[in-house]
């Protein structure tokens, strides 16, 4: 008997994980480099083309009646389409999985395993994520729904320990240096928020697709776990300190304390890290493998084990962990927000016009 489907319930917590890593750690750095007390501003600014692009997923999502993309693009429009598809959203999705990776390792060689080989910690973390992937859809739900009611927990901790020592005066006054510096933020902010994107490579896998409500409500929670980490960091080290912190949401762990005799409580914040990475790197793994819809279990755990070794090696790169934030603040982030915006409207013009051809009504009711 096969197990039941996530649900609705289940695919929100597993988006909060996987794309919440983004938001509540990767791209608070470059928000502050970039906007500095307009960081928050930013996000406030991104809404709008976040809500638009949200708009069009769920459009996409009600049109698609939960069939897999690549197998919908290929049966409306042929492999002349779904091809070049399958190699794009692979490549971005083995990307993803690999800036997560680096970036995860080179926080923990920074903060709590200087004299660990980075292969060693790479290799460690890739097997538990290449065995999440194989596991399936339904597992990475079931260990979402485990994993994610302690992170949100202890991310009010954090917050709520740490209000003494914050001055939200700090957050103002807005536009110091004009609008262009919270604008050019949007496009940072934009790179986390439109990474809800991720559902409709999960939705064949759901009970039921998300109605637009879910992703109104999901695209509601992406936008505070941006601003939360955030605003905090602001308001506590002030927007010139934050911007220099390499892990400004990390930062705020060294400062709380537990009572009187604990002083220190940053070990909670590798949970809340590992939790969040492994769940993403896993679900961008599995995703890259199921987009080329191989039906033979043994090819398929092949090319999983291939994906994963590669992410593995690529760890062995030269970078410093400058240059490598200098990557992903020049290159990464803006190419990732281009690339979904792009691939986001070029699938709504497809399922547009295939409802045009089939006669369906074009609004959703």
């Amino acid at each position: 008997m096969n197990p039941p489907k996530p649900t609705a319930l289940q695919a929100i917590m597993t988006i909060m994980l996987t794309v919440g890593i983004t938001n509540h750690v990767f791209i608070i750095p470059a928000l502050l480099q970039t906007a500095k007390r307009d960081a928050w501003f930013s996000v406030i600014l991104s809404v709008v083309p976040f809500v638009f692009i949200t708009l069009l997923i769920a459009y996409i999502s009600s049109r698609t009646n939960g069939k897999p993309l690549p197998v919908w693009l290929e049966n409306q429009y042929g492999k002349v389409i779904s091809i070049p598809f399958k190699i794009i959203t692979s490549v971005y999705f083995l990307g993803t999985a690999w800036f997560a990776l680096f970036d995860t390792i080179m926080w923990t060689k920074v903060t709590f395993l200087p004299y660990t080989p980075m292969i060693v910690t790479a290799a460690g973390l890739v097997l538990v994520c290449l065995i999440a992937a194989r596991l399936g859809v339904n597992s990475m739900a079931y260990a979402s729904g485990i994993l994610l009611p302690l992170v949100v927990l202890l991310g009010f901790y954090v917050a709520i320990v740490n209000v003494q020592f914050k001055d939200y005066h700090q957050l103002f006054p807005l536009l110091e240096n004009g609008w262009g510096p919270p604008i050019k933020g949007v496009m940072y902010a934009c790179t986390g928020l439109f990474e809800i994107f991720f559902i409709l490579f999960l939705q064949p896998y759901l009970k039921a697709p998300l109605t637009k409500r879910h992703f109104l409500v999901l695209g509601f929670i992406l936008i505070g776990l941006t601003l939360g980490p955030l605003t905090g960091s602001i308001a506590e080290f002030n927007p010139h300190e934050a911007s220099l912190q390499r892990y400004p949401a990390y930062e705020q762990w060294r400062i709380a304390g537990f009572g009187k005799y604990v002083s220190q409580t940053d070990f909670f914040s590798i949970y809340q890290w590992l939790a969040g990475v492994i769940m993403r790197i896993a679900v961008a793994l599995f995703i890259a493998t199921d987009i080329w819809n191989i039906s033979n279990k043994q090819q398929r755990n092949t090319l999983l084990l291939l994906y994963s070794v590669a992410l593995t090696l690529l760890c062995l790169t030269t970078f410093t962990d400058i240059q490598f934030q200098n990557l992903l603040i020049r290159f990464v982030f803006p190419f990732n927000t281009f690339l979904i915006l792009i691939v986001t409207l070029l699938l709504t013009l497809a399922v547009f016009i295939r409802s045009l051809k089939k006669g369906e009504p074009i609004h959703d009711k």
